[in-house]
Formats: structure tokens, sequence, C-alpha cells
């Protein structure tokens, strides 16, 4: 059994386990998991040094507070989130995009997202979870995937499978780059919408 865990002091309001998903088994009664915001699922695992389809932790609005056991470990956190980082007597703002290293006894409050729903955790290793049809995705409504379908909890214990030897330091700047223009083509129902609701949208 591996030494390296998380202990969950607080578990946030909607944190599962997530990867790439599981799909075309609608036949047999299974809906769709997986990530809900593919792009920062993506790019968390990316900062990580991990392959696409690693599992990572989604929260929504309030994030897990987790306390570290283990081996040198690098995260990264995607979406626009407040988190920080605490070592000892010290305590650091995180950065969303970039990645950090948390070590034995360290604690990670992901406090909350903000113009967004969801955000990500992506360790630089594997969560040790079950799998079913080649995912670990939870989805809490069909109570299937690992955790046994369900949420994290309070007290829980997160052991880690694996940790990649991995500690370079990324960060990506673009993420918050200005948008100048935004194509809109006009769909087939687009009279449908009043005049003041296009003007609002434009």
């Amino acid at each position: 059994m591996s030494k390296n865990y998380f202990e969950i002091i607080r578990a946030g309001i909607n944190s599962t386990f997530q990867d790439i998903g599981r799909n075309n088994l609608y036949h047999i009664g299974v809906p769709f998991s997986g990530a809900m915001d593919n792009r920062n699922y993506l790019l968390a695992n990316k900062l990580a040094g991990n392959n696409d389809n690693y599992p990572v932790i989604e929260f929504a609005y309030q994030g897990p507070h987790l306390k570290y056991y283990g081996d040198k470990l690098n995260i990264a956190i995607t979406g626009d989130v407040t988190f920080k980082i605490k070592k000892g007597d010290n305590s650091i703002d995180g950065q969303c995009y970039q990645t950090f290293i948390l070590e034995n006894n360290d604690e990670l409050d992901i406090i909350s997202t903000n113009r967004s729903v969801y955000g990500y955790l992506a360790i630089s290793g594997k969560f040790d979870l079950k799998y079913q049809w080649s995912s670990c995705s939870i989805n809490t409504k069909a109570k299937i995937g690992s955790n046994k379908g369900e949420k994290i909890s309070d007290n829980q214990r997160i052991r880690l499978k694996e940790i990649n030897i991995y500690f370079e330091n990324k960060k990506l700047n673009y993420i918050n780059t200005k948008i100048e223009n935004i194509r809109v083509i006009k769909g087939t129902n687009f009279n449908y919408f009043s005049e003041e609701g296009k003007k609002n949208l434009f």
C-alpha cells in the first residue's frame, strides 16, 4: 500500500474524481461521464506532466481542503480558482495554470472558484482508484465510477498509486490574454430574438 496520500479536511461542495470519461454505453443504460470542462481538465494534466487521461479532482464553487503526507509531489490547478498552500507557519497564495510542489504535512486549501463553476486539481502521478468501463469518472446520479460513485467526503483518505518524478516549474501565461474579437455566426433562429436581446449579445 502506498505511503503517499491526502487526508480530506473539508471535502467541498461537489468534489469528484474525473477523467476523459466513458461514452458509447447508452445502449446498456450507462450515461456519459467525464470532466465538465474538458479544456481545463486537459491543461491541468499537461501542467502536471501526465498523459491526457489521468484522473483529476474536479470541484465546483468550493473545493476541498487537503493535507498531504508523503514524498514530494507536483500539483497544478486550472480554472479561475482561489487557493492557498500552507507550509508549516507559512501560507502561499496559489496561482492557477502553474505548478507547485507539495511536501509532507503541507496543506492545500481550495477556497473557491470565481468566474467559473468548475476547477481541476491534477497531481504528477495517479490516484489509487477503481475503474469501471475503462474510466474512473464518478457519476453521482448513476452511482458509478470510483469512490463507489460518491463525492469525496470529509475525513476520507485518498491514496496515490504512483508519483512521477517531475519537478519542472511550468506556468501558462496566455490563459488571461485579452480577446479583442469574437466571431459570431447568426443561426437559423436568430430572428426569434428581440432587437434589444441582439444588441445586448453583441
